[in-house]
């Protein structure tokens, strides 16, 4: 047998630094350093939305809702098995219990995306 492997060219790519230049991804890494993590940390815009309490909401604060978001990664990436890349976890933001994932990414160094599964 031949060599199966077939070459591919890129015909376009998105990097990390381009998504939070456009708002796409958010930097939360200095509440992150806070929360254990040692990488950048970067949440996506609807997450980042989801964070943000209504302003009727007197009782909860973003950075709150953002340091339950982190904890719980920080626990969910802990966990996991060695070379696991992709951590599911749950978290109650608000009144409303959400599943997100934690994701490594090493395409422009290594650092953790938080976001909803529909993000992706």
């Amino acid at each position: 047998m031949g060599n199966t492997q077939k070459e591919w060219e890129v015909i376009d790519s998105y990097t990390a630094e381009e998504a939070i230049n456009d708002g796409m991804l958010v930097d939360v890494s200095e509440m992150a350093k806070e929360a254990g993590f040692k990488w950048p940390v970067r949440i996506t815009r609807a997450l980042f939305d989801t964070c943000t309490p209504p302003k009727s909401n007197k009782v909860e604060s973003f950075n709150g809702r953002l340091w339950d978001v982190l904890f719980l990664a920080r626990m969910a990436i802990t966990r996991a098995p060695e070379g696991e890349n992709l951590m599911t976890y749950k978290v109650r933001i608000g009144r409303k219990n959400y599943t997100l994932w934690a994701c490594i990414d090493g395409t422009s160094g290594p650092a953790i995306h938080i976001m909803h599964p529909e993000d992706y």
